[in-house]
């Protein structure tokens, strides 16, 4: 089967986040979730839409939890403490909005996750 040629912008794209420092990269992740989830909280809810992007959500947070676990990382203690309690706080909420698929379950989420790549950023 013949492979489909990439799309200039999504090669632009790649070329771009490969260029990123990872501090940037970082927060640009966290803000195309934050932006995928406020698009799904625009009516009507594609549920299948909705619950990819949450999916996306954990999956970064579930990197999150992974790096700050790691023995070689370089973060203060208290640092790595807040942000495990922050990535199980954002599972609870994950799995709220999963279950109600209501736009307003999605708020805290894309706060968190604006609220990170800013610090990121900083």
């Amino acid at each position: 089967m013949p492979r489909r040629p990439v799309s200039p912008y999504l090669a632009y794209d790649r070329s771009q986040r490969s260029a990123l420092p990872p501090r940037q990269a970082e927060a640009l992740a966290f803000t195309r979730v934050a932006n995928a989830l406020e698009e799904c909280c625009r009516e009507p809810v594609d549920r299948r839409r909705l619950e990819a992007v949450l999916r996306r959500n954990q999956t970064l947070w579930t990197v999150v939890e992974g790096e700050i676990a790691l023995t070689d990382n370089r973060l203060p203690e208290a640092l790595k403490a807040n942000l495990a309690r922050l990535a199980r706080s954002v599972e609870h909420l994950t799995l709220r909005a999963m279950a109600s698929g209501a736009p307003a379950d999605l708020r805290p989420l894309i706060d968190i996750d604006r609220q990170v790549a800013a610090g990121l950023m900083e």
